[in-house]
């Protein structure tokens, strides 16, 4: 499917993912709905000084979720109190036992209200930052299917250290997938067979380099195009596993 201005999927990949932030901001200043919806964060963010007043205030509270991709999560309001009040680095708290890098990069900012973290105009910045980023990429996958994903990829991979991180982020593990030509069965497997796969066929050194990543996730689109349902050579369990010690499944990763 063709994109903005009729570009196809690689050239707008490539002009959005070169000068995201410029293309989100104008986006917000042209889109009602975003641009209201930072406004009123900005002026209730005085109010907001208190876990219990943010999660009080859905309208706020759906910007600063939105911001970290948490949208789903605004009816949680147990689990959202929790990742605002505990110290996010101590080992019993919920957000170290979950393992989620999303709740844990949500609590890292929101986590501390001594002083409330939305009084603090630069973290305020960011999470309007952020709110506008996916709004825009959000936008983008509208008109070309897959490029929210490999946009949110492309800024975030960078920063991804370990195989469960790639698991625990569905956006992240989508575009992994395709990428890889992984079938769809991938999915039936336990989950310590999914980090040797992954392990194996992914080096996240590699994803320090730009023109990597820009690879990566351009082979991501084209696949993705060809077949945005499922992954691109569909396999059966057994063709993942293997048939026998000697087989030349994914079972001969495991050794």
């Amino acid at each position: 499917m063709s994109g903005i201005s009729g570009l196809p999927p690689i050239p707008m990949y490539e002009l959005y993912s070169k000068n995201e932030t410029q293309y989100a901001d104008a986006a917000a200043k042209s889109n009602p709905s975003t641009a209201l919806a930072v406004q009123y964060l900005r002026s209730q963010a005085p109010n907001l000084t208190t876990p219990t007043a943010l999660l009080q205030n859905y309208r706020a509270l759906q910007v600063v979720l939105g911001a970290f991709n948490m949208s789903g999560m605004i009816n949680e309001q147990g689990l959202l109190k929790q990742l605002m009040t505990q110290n996010p680095a101590a080992p019993n708290s919920l957000v170290q036992q979950l393992a989620n890098p999303t709740y844990l990069n949500f609590a890292k900012v929101m986590a501390n209200w001594n002083p409330p973290p939305l009084a603090n105009p630069q973290t305020l910045a960011r999470i309007t930052q952020q709110y506008e980023t996916n709004q825009f990429e959000a936008s983008a996958d509208q008109q070309s299917p897959g490029m929210q994903a490999a946009l949110y990829f492309t800024r975030t991979i960078g920063a991804v250290t370990t195989i469960p991180e790639i698991l625990a982020d569905p956006t992240l593990l989508n575009v992994a997938e395709t990428a890889l030509g992984l079938p769809v069965q991938f999915g039936l497997l336990n989950y310590s067979q999914q980090v040797n796969i992954l392990s194996t066929s992914l080096d996240l050194t590699k994803f320090q380099n730009p023109s990597y990543v820009n690879q990566f996730v351009q082979k991501f689109l084209v696949l993705n195009q060809e077949n945005p349902q499922t992954p691109a050579q569909p396999a059966t369990v057994s063709d993942l596993i293997g048939s026998g010690a000697s087989g030349g499944g994914i079972l001969s990763l495991f050794a």
